[in-house]
């Protein structure tokens, strides 16, 4: 590897690690904008403006047309597909939670996608694992989800693993998959080409949501608080983010990209609780951990052939 080259993947590894500082706000900030909203209107507005700025960006350096003519078909065609997939998933289990608590369950399950993202390198882009150690990390993961769905303040109860609590965590697993996929696809198809690719995704994911959000017929309600959420939602966690990533899975270190980021359910949670005023029981906090100890256990059994 060349000197530029290798430079090159540092900044763009820089710029993942970035990315999952700034996710480990979105559940939190969203859930408070979908109560304004409504979950598909809050997504949408988010989802649009990020991807009409980002295209708009492409359109006025001349690099939006060649972007399409040239990126390969299945980059576009797969990561935009898991793309809207798992914001419509995400979205769903983080609006559609009855109550805030079960917004931690949904921050806890979102946050398999490290250690999924490490399973499907070893599977899909023949990554060099130790079996036995990905066996471990993944197993805490699920173990971590669990403890989070089925503990409250008085403890541990499987009872809790049922109707909305469950769904609210299975909807999140999937999306957790679908962005796990979306990664590797990424560095599958993508890593010769594709700059600024992830615009048009958002735009596409936004305009998805939107006509679910006229199918629902949601109402929504505008404040001075919905505006400033509205437009941090558009500029952070949505489009800065989700650039920086989609930057650093195509040519940065995607191991430790999506392993350093086992500290996002952590952070999560954290501002969950900070932004939202929802108690975390003591077992959910050991639940986190897990998630965390997965991620890490599954990061230090796989290395990039």
């Amino acid at each position: 590897m060349t000197l530029g080259r290798s430079l090159s993947s540092v900044r763009a590894t820089a710029l993942g690690l970035a990315a999952v500082v700034l996710w480990s706000t979105t559940v939190a900030v969203f859930r408070s904008l979908a109560e304004q909203l409504g979950v598909f209107s809050a997504g949408a507005l988010a989802y649009l403006a990020a991807g009409f700025i980002g295209c708009g960006v492409l359109a006025a350096r001349g690099r939006l047309q060649p972007l399409l003519r040239e990126a390969n078909p299945r980059y576009l065609a797969a990561c935009g597909f898991l793309m809207t997939a798992y914001t419509l998933l995400l979205f769903a289990a983080v609006g559609f939670a009855e109550t805030r608590a079960q917004v931690v369950v949904a921050a806890v399950a979102n946050y398999l996608w490290p250690a999924l993202t490490l399973i499907f390198s070893v599977a899909l882009l023949g990554f060099k694992a130790a079996l036995p150690g990905l066996a471990v990390g993944t197993i805490a993961g699920v173990s971590g989800v669990v403890l989070a769905v089925c503990s409250d303040a008085a403890g541990f109860r499987w009872d809790l693993f049922t109707g909305s609590n469950a769904t609210t965590a299975l909807l999140a697993a999937a999306g957790a998959v679908c962005w796990a996929l979306y990664s590797v696809a990424g560095r599958r198809w993508g890593a010769g080409g594709g700059d600024g690719a992830m615009a048009v995704f958002l735009l596409a994911a936004g305009f998805v949501l939107l006509v679910v959000r006229f199918l629902r017929g949601e109402q929504s309600q505008l404040t001075g608080r919905t505006l400033l959420e509205a437009g941090y939602m558009t500029v952070f966690p949505t489009l800065l983010a989700y650039v920086w990533w989609d930057i650093a899975a195509r040519r940065g270190n995607l191991a430790l990209i999506a392993a350093a980021s086992y500290l996002t359910p952590l952070l999560s949670v954290g501002v969950t609780w900070y932004y939202l005023d929802v108690p975390i029981a003591p077992l959910q906090w050991v639940g986190v951990g897990l998630v965390v100890a997965g991620a890490a256990a599954s990061k230090l059994s796989v290395r990039a052939a």
